[in-house]
């Protein structure tokens, strides 16, 4: 199985080492130990989770706020939650905080993807629902990159956006290796969210694992280029060089 930051090819391998959080953060963690979604790898990724006992967690009371009778309602509970967050944040890019703890991260509200799956994956294991981290790549552009969930419930694994508020289900969830049998399951989405799903990579995240590094940063130099530079999906980094 191919893992790391380099499972979507070398220009993503950059940009991915590169991210603004701090190398030390469990989002850098998450990114080098991310296993592509193909072939190979789908059967070790889709058996059933573990489930973790999240009652020690700091926001386990604060996530039974979105329990419903059934996991279905919980997880639409959570997306209307967090999509929300992101909708309503206005902070300039330049003055943005990354990573942190969940909590940290919920205080200061983000609509940056990788820190929200975080927080949306630990609100739906303090439910009870098991929930992964999904990177998604479209290899046809440059610097599209996004980061999502995949939770089980209902015996199935099924994405989860905890941005832009999608669950994506058909009698049964949608899992991502799915999505990227039939891409035609997101018709009704976008084309530029659509062609996110040309690549997946799938990290297990236990927020409970004590050598998690919770570090805060700011913007670097290399994410601020592609914020504020007019690159048209082109790589002018020399990442394709």
């Amino acid at each position: 199985m191919k893992k790391g930051y380099g499972i979507f090819g070398k220009p993503y391998e950059i940009m991915l080492k590169n991210d603004l959080h701090d190398e030390a953060s469990i989002d850098h963690e998450l990114m080098r130990n991310m296993v592509l979604l193909d072939e190979e790898s789908c059967q070790t990724l889709y058996t059933k989770p573990a489930r973790p006992d999240m009652k020690k967690h700091e926001l386990y009371a604060f996530a039974q706020q979105f329990k419903a009778d059934c996991d279905r309602q919980s997880i639409r509970n959570v997306l209307d939650y967090t999509s929300g967050i992101a909708l309503k944040y206005d902070v300039d890019f330049k003055d943005m905080l990354f990573g942190g703890t969940e909590k940290e991260i919920l205080r200061r509200g983000t609509d940056w993807c990788a820190d929200m799956a975080r927080v949306g994956a630990v609100l739906l294991q303090c439910l009870d629902i098991p929930c992964r981290i999904i990177t998604l790549a479209d290899l046809n552009k440059a610097y599209n990159g996004h980061v999502a969930g995949e939770a089980y419930y209902e015996g199935h694994y099924g994405v989860v956006d905890f941005i832009y508020g999608y669950r994506f289900y058909a009698d049964k969830p949608v899992s991502a290796y799915e999505i990227l049998q039939a891409p035609d399951i997101l018709s009704a989405c976008p084309d530029s969210y659509r062609g996110l799903f040309s690549a997946v990579g799938v990290s297990d995240y236990d927020p409970l694992d004590a050598s998690n590094d919770y570090s805060i940063s700011k913007p670097n130099d290399y994410s601020m280029k592609i914020i504020y530079t007019e690159h048209k999906d082109k790589w002018f980094m020399g990442e394709a060089d």
